[in-house]
């Protein structure tokens, strides 16, 4: 909306003005580029204003203030209709922006929809719900539990859940997808049901590796991205810890390196015969996507052989990283610094991995290993554990990436690489939280020298690109520098 007679806009950022004459609505632009989305009536001169800046006033409001980049996002997604995915780093509170906009559906008499990726995650939204919104009538789907609008106003349920029976709203309903990101496949996009008149999709990083789901399923139901809140933004805005980041590289040992190169052999042969003789394409997230459907059909034609041995041999190959023995010697040797420290993550890529690297930490720190199959009376013992000191270290093989509140903690052990950007973003965000005494966080990434995650060979290069800039320091060590990685996470 640019300046016209009858409007007068005033401070830094542009956020209030003056009017005067018949109804109005539109949207400001800040100095940064965010969108305020402005209404109101011009029989008496007054301010402009968004709603999301007095959401702290109302009576049906428990939760926490908004902070200045919650409510642009807000804004910024009202300003288009109230359909948009807003994307922001992991660690920011980008739940509370799904909590407030599910306030203002209610406060005009609709209902509300959250999907969730895991059973988990219904428990804590709906926990959260009840807790920020008092007034709202929160129910599940999950578990065998099937509420409805009968009764709630708001329901809470598990993608697989609702994409096999999309649940029915009313005239004016809102879905808030949580890790939106996954919900761009075949199945599970069928949960985002075209009733559903206000859309908000959630998510730490608006990707996906091995399709085209962000393209093809969910910007035509989102209409794309509205609002994004990086790291670098987050930690001028202070929102964040600042981190240390270092590196470690090891080696691996005679027959894990054999196994190693015999599986990229393998995987070059065939991805070299798939794009001579089938046209596989070159970009490697579209070969892999290509690779991946092509494999699941399992004609035995010559085609559906060559994408199985591409996925057998890149299969092999994480394992491998996954599984170094080189890899858990350091964290051995790190255990009796991590009992020393406030919360440590380990991210592994396999459950063998997680027990192997808690097995070895456990010789000198409490520690305990949690996955898929952990049941959620285990999770939330340990996380407890985690949270009260008396458990040093977890240690998890991607549960612990998205969507679950993990207590503070000071330093990430990233044991494997993924090819996912938003992946390890997720995992960095676990431990960027802020601090109450204003700690840096340390994030340490492990890496196989000469291998797909070495960072010289173009290892996590995307990743990289984005949090290097914002590291207050970076150092690489080799497995061997024991003494100083220990020295390193006590003294950084």
């Amino acid at each position: 909306m640019s300046a016209s007679p009858g409007y007068r806009f005033l401070g830094k950022q542009t956020r209030v003005g003056t009017l005067e004459g018949e109804a109005w609505s539109g949207v400001l632009k800040t100095r940064k580029g965010r969108s305020w989305a402005v209404t109101g009536m011009g029989e008496s001169r007054g301010e402009i204003y968004s709603q999301w800046d007095h959401l702290s006033n109302s009576g049906s409001w428990a939760g926490d203030p908004l902070r200045a980049w919650q409510k642009s996002a807000l804004s910024a997604w009202e300003a288009k209709n109230r359909i948009g995915v807003v994307e922001a780093v992991t660690g920011t509170g980008k739940s509370l922006v799904g909590t407030a906009a599910i306030h203002s559906v209610l406060e005009l008499g609709g209902v509300a929809i959250v999907i969730v990726p895991s059973r988990a995650l219904t428990a804590q939204w709906a926990g959260n719900l009840q807790r920020d919104l008092p007034q709202a009538k929160v129910g599940l789907i999950s578990d065998g539990t099937r509420d409805d609008f009968t009764k709630c106003n708001v329901i809470v349920t598990t993608v697989q859940s609702a994409h096999r029976a999309p649940l029915k709203g009313r005239s004016l309903t809102l879905v808030v997808a949580d890790e939106v990101h996954r919900y761009g496949s075949p199945a599970f996009s069928k949960a985002l049901a075209s009733g559903y008149s206000w859309r908000l999709g959630l998510t730490g990083t608006y990707e996906r590796v091995n399709d085209d789901g962000i393209e093809t399923r969910l910007n035509p139901y989102f209409s794309g991205t509205v609002y994004e809140y990086s790291y670098g933004e987050a930690l001028a805005d202070d929102v964040v810890a600042p981190f240390h980041l270092a590196f470690v590289g090891v080696e691996l040992d005679e027959g894990e390196r054999s196994t190693y190169d015999e599986a990229e052999e393998r995987c070059r042969e065939s991805s070299d015969l798939l794009r001579r003789r089938y046209s596989y394409p070159m970009e490697w997230r579209d070969f892999f996507a290509r690779v991946t459907a092509n494999s699941k059909e399992g004609y035995g034609d010559e085609e559906s052989i060559l994408c199985g041995a591409y996925i057998a041999g890149f299969s092999k190959k994480k394992q491998v990283l996954a599984q170094s023995g080189a890899k858990a010697a350091v964290s051995e040797a790190l255990g009796e610094t991590l009992a020393q420290k406030s919360g440590t993550l380990v991210f592994t890529e396999t459950k063998v991995s997680a027990v192997g690297h808690a097995f070895r930490i456990s010789k000198n720190a409490s520690v305990w290993p949690l996955d898929g199959d952990s049941s959620a009376e285990e999770r939330q013992e340990k996380l407890r554990a985690f949270e009260r000191g008396s458990l040093n270290v977890i240690c998890a093989p991607r549960i612990l990436d998205e969507g679950i509140d993990i207590p503070e903690a000071e330093v990430a052990l990233i044991v494997a690489a993924s090819q996912s950007r938003r992946q390890m973003i997720q995992r960095m965000g676990r431990v960027i939280r802020k601090k109450a005494d204003g700690r840096a966080a340390k994030v340490m990434i492990y890496f196989v020298t000469g291998s797909s995650e070495d960072p010289t060979l173009g290892g996590h290069e995307a990743f990289l690109e984005e949090i290097i800039p914002h590291a207050r320091n970076t150092v690489t060590f080799h497995d061997e520098q024991k003494s100083e990685i220990s020295d390193w996470l006590m003294n950084a």
